[in-house]
């Protein structure tokens, strides 16, 4: 038998070996039953190892989930960059508004590059380093980084997408380049704000792993550090871009009103029917590629809220006691978390989607921005290199993503 006592009450398993997913406590084993690895984790000389909300699951499945979305992390920062790329080689790019775009896509392949120090081995920065304490800013360099890094991309992809629907806005219902004039005001909310909420989880320590395979914020100060900025900031700027998809319709509205003598011939019912479908596709085409990036940060930014809300509520520790008892009755962990865990722990498909949402990002801001246009300046630019150094001077057809 490893143990028949804890460090700190009688043990009430008797077992010759710790029952998976429990791993063998050394701590306890070297001091004779004196101390545990983790008080909290820890019982009988057998540790739930890091990262501990693994062991409620199905084996493996959260590992497998994790690494399908680290995929997506991975893809989609390659994709964003590439768009970097392209924004910053390619003419007339540098300037506003397209250069709204380009600081877009530089803050997302920030963000989703981020997965780089966790990819392949997300224990690196999930755990201490005697694998049952999870990582946090005073025992784990790497998760600290990683941590701070998440925070910066997260709210600079989130402001500057948002800084793209606020000069949309201005530029649509008000004819105005206030911001244009104003770049610096851009910077700050897009860089200076993240880095400051960034370094103030940094120097108070407050970075963690919290219920990912990615360190961020830990759970007790994720609401102050990450989600309540990203809130503050995206969500009065999708309420705007809403107003803008509002104002274009009640436009296009007002001026068809005048064009008569086109329905003439057809009944009222029916001509207002044909004029209304056309009034509203014509402000979809307008805005589309806006009004969908708009929808998916706004929908990653909700989830994520409501998966924080909802499953980091879920506090409540005394199904543990019985979930135990039933691992060491060797019930196996399926059908021990079927039957305590689940209800108590995150949901795994919510988890799921929420995490693919986000891990997606890049992906969509490059299908909805590298656009048909760009592919033949690319094809212009190598040519121009070829015959070099080419003629760089080629006239800008249309705005990069206002259709007026």
């Amino acid at each position: 038998m490893l143990a028949s006592k804890s460090a700190n009450a009688s043990c009430p398993f008797t077992h010759t070996e710790c029952p998976l997913p429990f791993v063998k406590d050394n701590v306890y084993a070297l001091t004779n039953g004196q101390q545990n690895t983790d008080d909290d984790n820890c019982e009988c000389g057998c540790c739930i190892p890091c990262p501990q909300t693994n062991a409620y699951y199905k084996a493996d499945i959260l590992d497998q989930g994790f690494f399908v979305t680290d995929v997506l992390k991975a893809v989609s920062a390659g994709l964003s960059f590439i768009l970097v790329i392209s924004y910053l080689v390619l003419p007339d790019k540098l300037q506003h508004p397209s250069n709204l775009i380009l600081f877009s896509a530089i803050a997302t392949t920030i963000f989703l590059a981020a997965v780089g120090p966790s990819f392949g081995n997300p224990r690196r920065v999930q755990c201490a380093a005697d694998g049952v304490h999870v990582a946090s800013s005073h025992n784990n360099t790497l998760c600290a980084i990683q941590g701070a890094w998440v925070v910066f991309g997260a709210i600079a992809t989130v402001a500057w997408l948002s800084i793209v629907i606020i000069n949309l806005h201005l530029h649509t219902v008000w004819n105005s380049s206030w911001l244009s004039r104003r770049a610096w005001l851009s910077h700050v909310l897009g860089w200076i704000i993240p880095a400051a909420f960034a370094a103030i989880a940094v120097v108070t320590k407050n970075l963690g792993w919290n219920n990912s395979n990615m360190c961020m914020a830990t759970a007790d100060t994720a609401g102050v550090l990450l989600f309540i900025p990203l809130g503050i900031i995206m969500v009065p700027a999708t309420i705007l871009h809403f107003a803008t998809f509002g104002h274009i319709i009640k436009v296009t509205l007002q001026a068809e009103n005048s064009e008569t003598v086109s329905h003439s011939t057809l009944s009222s019912g029916k001509a207002a029917r044909i004029s209304h479908r056309r009034h509203v596709m014509n402000a979809i085409r307008i805005q589309w590629r806006a009004a969908a990036l708009a929808l998916v940060v706004s929908s990653s930014v909700l989830l994520y809220w409501a998966f924080y809300v909802v499953e980091g509520s879920k506090t409540d520790l005394s199904w543990m006691s019985t979930w135990k008892l039933c691992i060491f009755a060797d019930e196996g962990q399926e059908t021990c978390g079927n039957k305590y865990a689940k209800g108590n722990v995150p949901d795994f498909l919510f988890m799921m989607i929420t995490e693919s949402l986000v891990s997606t990002t890049g992906l969509w801001i490059f299908l909805l921005f590298f656009k048909k246009s760009l592919v033949m300046e690319w094809k212009e630019t190598i040519s121009g290199w070829a015959c070099f150094g080419g003629n760089r001077t080629r006239r800008r057809e249309e705005d990069q993503f206002y259709v007026i």
